[in-house]
């Protein structure tokens, strides 16, 4: 027997909105326990959502609210997409961004607030917190402020210098990229440029990634090799959270735990779950420990000492603005 606990959503209901949430207010760095996080965001129910960095409790992958990226895509992986009107996208998402300076060079950008560090530039802007410290040695830190270069700044060490973010700007973190130094010399006007693949994802104001896909149009389309998900990762059997959209367009949170011989569920078994749950599109969330699905103040899926802390979630939430509402 596999446990299988979830709660479905009908988004057509004019009282209920739903959107990403995550650990602090004014940063996207940090963790703690979903019903924590859900009740300071003043969420009636929720599911922990996209994968993050424990070491350093940042996220790693996307997430977008109110059109504005909190957290960049990366690694193409899979993502869910959706409007306040209740329509939703599932695929895979990537972004690009390129940063054009008035002499026509050309930078690409690497990733978008994403606590995954690559070789290259990263952009982070004032969602990712008023300040940003060097995740690796060696970093330069450009800040770009009203379309304009306004500081160089180069840090040996990770993590023991903090450098502003600008309200009206961002900042660029340049790792293993030195010789593009000179062409965003201080007083060099930038264009940025910015995309999504495929187009329709940036239509979206709400987006969540985690992955991998696991259900479209019905089909199992589970391929965690092509979304770069490590072996060990795709061979394991744990605890896991999903989202799907039902032929009925509900949307389902479904937490899956060990079965009755004690071992976890596989991706390809979780695929099997979501579509015998009815969903046409699914994706898998964040599992293991992070496993956690929420109502009201309860906890349904597990019991409150072995939940572990997450970076963000997907939160179901009372539009009390709706006309929908009765007032007394």
């Amino acid at each position: 027997l596999i446990p299988v606990t979830s709660l479905e959503i009908d988004p057509d209901e004019p009282v209920l909105d739903m959107r990403p949430i995550w650990a602090q207010p004014t940063t996207i760095e940090g963790i703690q326990p979903l019903r924590t996080i859900a009740q300071q965001a003043q969420a009636i129910a929720a599911i922990n959502g996209g994968f993050f960095n424990r070491n350093n409790q940042l996220p790693l992958g996307a997430i977008r609210h109110n059109g504005e990226w909190i957290s960049g895509p990366i690694l193409n992986r899979g993502a869910i997409a959706w409007t306040d009107d209740g329509e939703f996208q599932f695929g895979s998402l990537s972004l690009q961004e390129t940063l054009e300076t008035d002499s026509g060079t050309v930078v690409p950008l690497k990733h978008l607030n994403s606590g995954y560090v690559q070789a290259g530039v990263s952009r982070y802007t004032p969602s990712w917190g008023t300040s940003y410290s060097p995740l690796t040695d060696y970093e330069t830190i450009v800040t770009i402020q009203g379309d304009q270069v306004i500081q160089q700044q180069r840090f040996e060490h990770a993590g023991q210098n903090r450098v502003a973010i600008p309200a009206d700007g961002y900042i660029l973190a340049v790792r293993s990229y030195n010789s593009i130094l000179e062409s965003l010399a201080v007083g060099t006007q930038v264009h940025l440029n910015t995309a999504t693949t495929p187009e329709s994802f940036a239509t979206y104001p709400e987006i969540l990634g985690a992955g991998p896909l696991l259900l479209q149009n019905r089909q199992v389309v589970l391929n965690a090799q092509l979304e770069q998900f490590s072996d060990a990762f795709i061979q394991q059997k744990a605890s896991r959270s999903a989202i799907g959209l039902t032929d009925q367009d509900h949307i389902l949170l479904v937490t899956v735990h060990n079965q009755s011989d004690g071992s976890g569920v596989s991706l390809t078994q979780m695929a099997e779950i979501m579509r015998n749950l009815g969903t046409i599109d699914a994706l898998n969330l964040d599992g293991g420990s992070s496993t956690t699905l929420t109502l009201g103040s309860r906890l349904l899926n597990v019991n409150p000492e072995s939940v572990a802390r997450v970076n963000n979630g997907i939160g179901i939430f009372l539009n009390l603005d709706s006309e929908a509402v009765e007032t007394p």
